[in-house]
């Protein structure tokens, strides 16, 4: 979604832009060229590698105008101030990159055999040492949550007694367990797909970051500017139009008050009122954009009210 994220970021050449999420480096690389002659990206990455694939990409083409930094993009408030400027956009894009998908020893892929890994970056245990910790419950509560399933006590029950007869040996032993268990599942997709993103979730607290990451808009982006998030699945989305819409709104005075009276001022514009999709043709070339959501808002300059739906 390329063009789409470019139009939201409404990307000016001289502007300042932060890529929250490095990954392949495609939007870096989109933004730089939007941006020429003289506009500038940060691009943070939680994950080396990907940090490493976009300064092969890119540094040596954009010299001084790209920064590469690695932290997780909910340290974006922190690095920003830390420089002393707030950016014209912000850019997330979140959940697990194609890459790291692709590759099978970072253990994401329930289709080849990887390690129990599925860290995003060295700031998260991996899932093994994840699932060797983890009680029963919390276990079960991750599945049904992040993973959407029922029978989520059964299932990790399962998983934890797998474990200590060592029988999990790698992302494939994982899946063929969850199949086995999730044999009477009428859903289309693979059993072991919605545990696997349940348990990356998790291991990654990617939630958890994504709302702490949005909250920080105001701080990273100057007043006139852009906050842009794409999400991949229903538990990312609702985070960001929620978030949103509390950032649009933060009135908390009770429902039943003729008038605000906490005085609290809207922090931003909701510029999506329907999250953005693929376009037909970018599906069709890229399968995985059928999910993508798209949200913008723009940072207020001054006090003002805003309709939110």
């Amino acid at each position: 979604m390329v063009e789409e994220v470019l139009e939201s970021l409404d990307v000016k050449p001289g502007g300042f832009y932060v890529d929250g999420t490095a990954g392949g480096g495609g939007h870096s690389a989109a933004i730089l060229d939007a941006s020429a002659p003289d506009g500038r990206v940060l691009a943070i990455d939680r994950d080396p590698g990907a940090l490493a694939t976009v300064r092969e990409r890119l540094a040596e083409s954009a010299g001084e105008r790209l920064e590469l930094i690695q932290a997780n993009y909910s340290e974006a408030a922190r690095i920003v101030a830390e420089r002393g400027e707030r950016a014209d956009g912000w850019l997330v894009d979140a959940g697990v990159s194609s890459y790291q998908l692709d590759e099978p020893s970072r253990g994401f892929s329930f289709q080849q055999a990887g390690p129990l890994d599925m860290r995003m970056g060295n700031d998260a245990p991996t899932l093994a040492e994840y699932l060797d910790e983890v009680s029963q419950e919390e276990l079960a509560r991750v599945i049904k949550v992040y993973g959407e399933l029922r029978g989520s006590w059964g299932l990790a029950g399962a998983i934890k007694a797998a474990l200590g007869r060592g029988e999990l040996k790698d992302t494939l032993d994982l899946a063929e367990l969850v199949a086995s268990k999730q044999r009477h599942s009428k859903r289309k997709i693979h059993p072991a797909t919605l545990v696997f993103q349940a348990l990356r979730i998790a291991v990654n607290r990617e939630l958890e970051h994504l709302e702490a990451a949005v909250r920080q808009i105001p701080e990273v982006v100057k007043p006139g500017g852009r906050g842009v998030f794409m999400s991949f699945h229903s538990l990312e989305d609702r985070i960001v139009k929620h978030t949103f819409r509390e950032l649009a709104d933060p009135c908390d005075c009770p429902r039943d008050f003729p008038r605000c009276m906490c005085a609290k001022q809207p922090l931003v514009e909701v510029l999506t009122r329907q999250s953005v999709v693929a376009s037909d043709d970018e599906v069709q070339a890229n399968p995985r954009a059928r999910s993508a959501r798209l949200r913008a808002v723009r940072v207020l300059d001054s006090p003002s009210s805003h309709d939110v739906s």
